[in-house]
């Protein structure tokens, strides 16, 4: 049996991405369950993985997991604390314990500790970055696996409004730039600017008048229509789930030059962090487009998404990974 593993109080990247791996590999129809380590009520993500009739347990500790374990099974573990936890399990069961690194900001703290033991302990896991620079600070043997969308959705032909709308979709944070955003924005008082999240740094958000806060969103399925620019100022990042997201709904993408960000997004889209101030010329720029100027940078992104980060793609290495046959499955 396999298993996906994480420990999760919210919905962000790592969620996201454990949601797509889990629609990836039922497609395949190979056995598996995601465990939570901890049980958070109304957690979004136990009403999506109900709705696309995927199997979950909360571990009520450690020492239960010891009985629910054997030899043959395999766990995939996201996150410091689940793979920390996987790779004790593996101890008592030998167990296969894979386990992939989604942290690309700078920790401090009691956070930055366990991340370091996290990477100094992945010697004993078959181990994945989401990006190269996160592969970077993994001492071990480690390769990139890039997020990815499991299902990219057909293209939507369609036209910008007629006022730009902008948006930023995450945790509102430091390491998330939300603070960029808003200065962005007040540079550009006749834009419509949107943003969908929630964090620490939600009370920035109440001076300034030409931004709509929509609050944490489960699912942005039906809130990519009200945007045609994504703005990413981020201060670090992995492969932004976000990002792929809306380059699959044919939303153009513009950002700070953080992680793999410049293996999707086109690098004339892209600046340097500390030139974060020159994406308000980026936005003007997509202001003055034309509607068939938009619309041809709307169907590049979604072809750049739709030929390089589709589940298809990744499915023969996590096979490989998972131990499961991936050509059997690719014909289930």
């Amino acid at each position: 049996m396999l298993y996906l593993m994480l420990d999760s109080s919210g919905f962000g990247g790592i969620e996201s991405h454990v949601l797509q791996l889990s629609l990836l590999i039922r497609e395949k129809k190979v056995p598996f369950k995601v465990i939570f380590l901890s049980h958070v009520d109304h957690h979004p993500l136990y009403r999506l993985l109900d709705n696309n009739q995927v199997d979950y347990i909360v571990a009520p500790g450690f020492f239960s997991l010891l009985f629910l374990f054997k030899s043959d099974d395999v766990i995939h573990a996201h996150g410091y604390k689940s793979s920390l936890w996987a790779r004790c399990l593996k101890l008592f069961r030998r167990c296969k314990v894979l386990t992939t690194f989604h942290a690309g900001e700078f920790l401090i703290g009691r956070l930055a500790f366990y991340e370091q033991l996290n990477r100094y302990t992945s010697f004993f896991s078959v181990n994945f970055a989401v990006s190269d620079d996160i592969k970077s600070k993994v001492p071990f043997p480690c390769s990139v696996l890039n997020n990815f969308i499991h299902a990219i959705p057909p293209f939507l032909f369609r036209s910008r409004h007629k006022i730009l709308q902008v948006g930023f979709v995450g945790r509102l944070c430091h390491v998330k730039g939300i603070d960029r955003y808003l200065q962005l924005s007040n540079q550009c008082p006749t834009i419509q600017f949107h943003v969908f999240g929630d964090g620490e740094e939600a009370n920035l958000l109440a001076s300034y008048s030409n931004v709509k806060w929509h609050g944490a969103v489960e699912d942005m399925s039906g809130n990519w229509n009200q945007l045609d620019l994504l703005l990413i100022p981020s201060r670090a990042e992995g492969l932004p789930m976000a990002a792929l997201e809306a380059m699959a709904n044919g939303i153009p993408v513009i950002g700070t030059q953080v992680g793999d960000l410049s293996r999707l997004v086109d690098p004339r889209w892209l600046v340097e962090p500390y030139e974060w101030p020159k994406l308000v010329w980026y936005i003007l720029c997509f202001d003055s487009m034309t509607n068939k100027e938009w619309q041809a940078c709307s169907k590049y992104s979604y072809i750049q998404v739709a030929n390089n980060f589709s589940g298809i793609q990744r499915w023969s290495v996590l096979a490989s990974a998972y131990g499961v046959n991936h050509e059997t499955t690719d014909k289930c």
